[in-house]
């Protein structure tokens, strides 16, 4: 299990990025400023000197060292960066053309901030990411085997199973987007299963007769479904699904790339890559449905993409700039 770090130069550009356009101003000034209020008072201030740098506050009139190990320099830090993203968001319907300069300034100010911070070495994502998205972010995971021997690299070291994947997650680290790759997900697939049910019965498929039973019997405690190519929201073209599962229990599903929101929902990005194999093509099929009918992710917080879509650098950032980016920060 391995993640990749947030770094001041990808995070400048992607909280740029954001503040273009923030698409909820009022959602995203309420939660930054619940996040503030749980933050301890006090200023943080910087002290560099022959390329070395010293965080400071001020204590009864006294100037106070704050070691870097310690929570209150993070909750100090994060205090600052979290004030000036508040005031960057309330200019951001500002049409005064004093006001624009300001949010520019602001926003140039914030970066050179961060970027002092990586220089003193604190852990970047501690300090631009929510409590909640930086818990999820550091804490560990389980991951699916990886055969090393058939895997590539990214930029960053992760190790990925295909060269699309290994470019995709390349674009992602370029916009510091906090990421687990293949995380394991433990997901409750009852209502996949009565959504099965009920579409086969409303198609006809379910009336009577031997080639109902054709299409699903129970062995052990599973349900084996032989489901009808007909019904599209459930197969892949042409394909049909054959799979096992436990109608009241779960399964687990390893998905490609998933991130956290600001707001503390999840994003998921499945890359099916090799849609020319039949057999890829139902598994892709069988997780595609899993994750969108079990209520694992709603379809917003959903992207589905295919070779087509991710060939081209300008392509990748595209979705990232679009899915991701303005919902990341704030």
């Amino acid at each position: 299990m391995m993640i990749t770090p947030i770094t001041s130069k990808a995070f400048c550009k992607s909280i740029e990025k954001a503040l273009a356009a923030p698409p909820d101003l009022n959602s995203s000034l309420a939660r930054v400023q619940s996040s503030l209020n749980r933050l301890p008072n006090g200023q943080l201030f910087t002290y560099t000197q022959n390329g070395k740098v010293s965080f400071i506050t001020i204590a009864d009139g006294k100037r106070k060292y704050l070691s870097k190990s310690t929570s209150l320099v993070y909750s100090l830090a994060r205090r600052r960066y979290q004030s000036t993203l508040l005031e960057i968001l309330k200019l951001s319907d500002s049409p005064r053309k004093k006001d624009c300069v300001r949010r520019t300034n602001l926003i140039s100010n914030m970066q050179r901030f961060i970027c002092i911070c990586e220089k003193g070495n604190l852990d970047i994502a501690k300090v631009v990411l929510t409590g909640t998205q930086y818990k999820w972010y550091s804490g560990g995971f389980v991951q699916k085997a990886i055969n090393e021997a058939k895997s590539t690299k990214t930029a960053n070291g992760l190790i990925v199973r295909s060269k699309s994947e290994r470019d995709i997650i390349n674009a992602y680290d370029d916009y510091a987007v906090p990421l687990h790759y293949e995380e394991q997900q433990v997901i409750y697939v009852k209502p996949l299963v009565d959504k099965l049910n009920e579409s086969l019965i409303t198609n006809g498929f379910l009336s009577g007769g031997a080639y109902a039973r054709q299409l699903y019997d129970f062995r052990g405690n599973y349900i084996h479904w032989n489901v009808p190519a007909e019904l599209e929201w459930m197969n892949a073209p042409g394909s049909v699904w054959k799979t096992y599962y436990p109608p009241r229990g779960t399964i687990k599903i390893h998905v490609d790339i998933r991130t956290m929101f600001a707001d503390g929902s999840f994003f998921l990005h499945e890359h099916e890559g090799m849609m020319d194999s039949f057999a890829y093509r139902c598994n892709a099929s069988e997780r595609s449905s899993v994750l969108k009918y079990t209520g694992t992710v709603q379809p917003e917080n959903f992207l589905e993409t295919y070779e087509h879509d991710v060939d081209t650098p300008e392509k990748r950032i595209a979705l990232i700039e679009d899915y991701v980016i303005p919902r990341l920060w704030f």
